[in-house]
Protein backbone atom coordinates (compact mmCIF):
# COMPACT_ATOMS: atom_id res chain seq x y z
CA UNK A 1 0.00 0.00 0.00
CA UNK A 2 3.16 2.39 0.35
CA UNK A 3 3.79 2.98 -2.98
CA UNK A 4 0.15 2.80 -4.33
CA UNK A 5 0.41 6.10 -2.12
CA UNK A 6 3.60 6.86 -3.60
CA UNK A 7 1.63 6.49 -6.87
CA UNK A 8 -1.49 8.58 -5.86
CA UNK A 9 0.77 10.89 -4.84
CA UNK A 10 2.58 11.43 -7.62
CA UNK A 11 -0.42 11.69 -10.28
CA UNK A 12 -2.00 14.10 -8.15
CA UNK A 13 1.53 16.11 -8.43
CA UNK A 14 1.00 15.42 -12.24
CA UNK A 15 -2.32 16.28 -12.94
CA UNK A 16 -3.82 18.04 -9.59
CA UNK A 17 -7.66 18.54 -9.27
CA UNK A 18 -7.14 22.51 -9.29
CA UNK A 19 -4.61 24.18 -11.46
CA UNK A 20 -4.48 27.25 -8.84
CA UNK A 21 -6.07 28.61 -5.65
CA UNK A 22 -7.11 31.94 -4.64
CA UNK A 23 -6.62 33.48 -1.33
CA UNK A 24 -7.82 36.93 0.26
CA UNK A 25 -4.90 39.32 1.76
CA UNK A 26 -6.73 40.85 5.09
CA UNK A 27 -3.62 42.64 5.89
CA UNK A 28 -1.24 44.41 4.48
CA UNK A 29 1.74 41.94 4.10
CA UNK A 30 5.35 42.16 2.74
CA UNK A 31 7.35 39.43 1.76
CA UNK A 32 11.10 39.37 1.35
CA UNK A 33 12.71 37.42 -1.11
CA UNK A 34 15.33 36.97 -2.94
CA UNK A 35 14.74 39.47 -5.94
CA UNK A 36 13.45 42.02 -3.37
CA UNK A 37 10.26 43.11 -1.09
CA UNK A 38 6.63 41.45 -2.75
CA UNK A 39 3.90 43.90 -1.12
CA UNK A 40 0.49 42.43 -1.06
CA UNK A 41 -2.02 45.48 0.05
CA UNK A 42 -5.15 44.63 2.17
CA UNK A 43 -8.22 43.47 0.63
CA UNK A 44 -5.58 41.76 -2.47
CA UNK A 45 -7.03 38.66 -4.34
CA UNK A 46 -4.20 36.33 -4.36
CA UNK A 47 -3.94 33.34 -7.04
CA UNK A 48 -1.33 30.69 -5.94
CA UNK A 49 -0.43 28.94 -9.00
CA UNK A 50 -0.53 24.82 -8.08
CA UNK A 51 0.23 23.42 -11.34
CA UNK A 52 3.53 26.36 -11.53
CA UNK A 53 4.47 24.97 -8.45
CA UNK A 54 4.13 21.30 -9.19
CA UNK A 55 6.32 21.46 -12.44
CA UNK A 56 8.67 23.88 -10.98
CA UNK A 57 12.46 22.26 -11.60
CA UNK A 58 13.46 23.79 -8.54
CA UNK A 59 11.69 21.85 -6.29
CA UNK A 60 11.43 18.98 -8.39
CA UNK A 61 13.74 17.13 -9.79
CA UNK A 62 12.69 16.54 -14.04
CA UNK A 63 9.21 17.25 -13.18
CA UNK A 64 7.27 16.22 -16.73
CA UNK A 65 8.83 12.29 -16.04
CA UNK A 66 6.58 10.11 -13.87
CA UNK A 67 8.36 9.33 -10.28
CA UNK A 68 6.62 7.86 -7.73
CA UNK A 69 9.57 7.58 -6.00
CA UNK A 70 9.51 11.28 -5.00
CA UNK A 71 7.23 9.88 -2.70
CA UNK A 72 8.67 7.01 -0.53
CA UNK A 73 9.22 7.81 3.59
CA UNK A 74 13.01 8.51 2.60
CA UNK A 75 12.53 11.53 -0.31
CA UNK A 76 9.21 12.61 1.29
CA UNK A 77 10.66 14.58 3.88
CA UNK A 78 12.58 16.35 1.56
CA UNK A 79 9.55 18.26 -0.11
CA UNK A 80 9.59 21.57 0.50
CA UNK A 81 6.88 22.64 2.39
CA UNK A 82 3.71 24.71 -0.28
CA UNK A 83 5.32 23.18 -2.93
CA UNK A 84 2.84 20.17 -3.47
CA UNK A 85 -0.24 20.94 -2.58
CA UNK A 86 -3.07 18.94 -4.55
CA UNK A 87 -5.59 19.75 -1.78
CA UNK A 88 -4.32 23.40 -1.08
CA UNK A 89 -2.15 23.74 1.99
CA UNK A 90 -2.68 25.39 5.65
CA UNK A 91 -5.58 26.22 7.89
CA UNK A 92 -8.10 26.66 4.21
CA UNK A 93 -7.00 23.07 2.88
CA UNK A 94 -9.50 20.74 1.80
CA UNK A 95 -11.56 19.38 4.75
CA UNK A 96 -12.00 15.78 2.38
CA UNK A 97 -8.18 15.52 1.77
CA UNK A 98 -8.07 11.93 3.81
CA UNK A 99 -11.72 10.73 2.34
CA UNK A 100 -10.38 11.64 -0.94
CA UNK A 101 -7.18 9.59 -0.75
CA UNK A 102 -9.15 6.28 0.86
CA UNK A 103 -11.40 6.40 -1.48
CA UNK A 104 -9.39 6.49 -4.46
CA UNK A 105 -6.81 3.85 -2.89
CA UNK A 106 -9.81 1.71 -2.20
CA UNK A 107 -11.04 1.85 -5.87
CA UNK A 108 -7.94 1.23 -7.47
CA UNK A 109 -7.43 -1.85 -5.35
CA UNK A 110 -11.03 -3.37 -6.23
CA UNK A 111 -10.49 -2.25 -9.82
CA UNK A 112 -6.87 -3.53 -10.63
CA UNK A 113 -7.77 -6.94 -8.29
CA UNK A 114 -10.53 -7.43 -11.12
CA UNK A 115 -9.15 -5.90 -14.18
CA UNK A 116 -6.64 -5.46 -16.15
CA UNK A 117 -6.41 -1.26 -17.76
CA UNK A 118 -4.88 -0.99 -21.12
CA UNK A 119 -4.97 2.43 -23.13
CA UNK A 120 -7.28 3.69 -25.76
CA UNK A 121 -6.71 5.13 -28.77
CA UNK A 122 -9.55 7.86 -28.01
CA UNK A 123 -7.48 9.30 -25.38
CA UNK A 124 -4.70 10.98 -27.04
CA UNK A 125 -0.89 10.71 -25.70
CA UNK A 126 0.66 12.79 -23.72
CA UNK A 127 -2.87 13.96 -22.83
CA UNK A 128 -4.10 17.17 -23.33
CA UNK A 129 -5.99 19.51 -21.42
CA UNK A 130 -8.61 22.16 -21.58
CA UNK A 131 -7.74 26.02 -20.12
CA UNK A 132 -10.02 26.02 -17.19
CA UNK A 133 -9.86 25.85 -13.40
CA UNK A 134 -10.17 22.30 -13.34
CA UNK A 135 -7.58 20.04 -14.82
CA UNK A 136 -10.47 18.36 -17.59
CA UNK A 137 -8.90 16.22 -20.55
CA UNK A 138 -10.03 17.46 -23.96
CA UNK A 139 -12.34 14.66 -25.38
CA UNK A 140 -12.32 13.14 -22.02
CA UNK A 141 -10.56 10.46 -20.29
CA UNK A 142 -10.87 6.69 -21.99
CA UNK A 143 -9.29 3.72 -21.14
CA UNK A 144 -9.61 -0.24 -21.76
CA UNK A 145 -10.74 -2.86 -18.79
CA UNK A 146 -10.04 -6.41 -19.82
CA UNK A 147 -11.27 -9.14 -17.16
CA UNK A 148 -8.86 -10.74 -15.36
CA UNK A 149 -9.19 -14.39 -15.21
CA UNK A 150 -10.39 -15.64 -12.46
CA UNK A 151 -8.32 -17.56 -9.68
CA UNK A 152 -7.82 -21.40 -9.53
CA UNK A 153 -10.94 -22.66 -6.73
CA UNK A 154 -7.68 -23.28 -4.12
CA UNK A 155 -6.49 -19.53 -4.83
CA UNK A 156 -9.86 -17.51 -4.37
CA UNK A 157 -10.18 -15.12 -1.52
CA UNK A 158 -13.30 -16.08 0.92
CA UNK A 159 -15.26 -13.09 -0.51
CA UNK A 160 -14.50 -14.50 -4.17
CA UNK A 161 -15.24 -18.21 -3.37
CA UNK A 162 -18.99 -16.96 -1.86
CA UNK A 163 -17.64 -17.35 1.78
CA UNK A 164 -16.94 -15.31 4.78
CA UNK A 165 -14.10 -15.77 6.91
CA UNK A 166 -14.85 -17.63 9.93
CA UNK A 167 -14.74 -15.21 12.77
CA UNK A 168 -11.89 -14.77 15.52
Amino acid sequence: MKYLDSVIKESLRMYPPAVETARFCSADTTITSASGDIVFPKGSDILIPIMGLHYDPQYWEDPNKFNPDRFNEDNQRKIQHFTYMPFGAGPRMCIGERLALLEMKMALVHLLARFELLASARSPYPARFQACFNLTPEGGFWCRARPRPPRPLGQQRPSEAGELPAPA
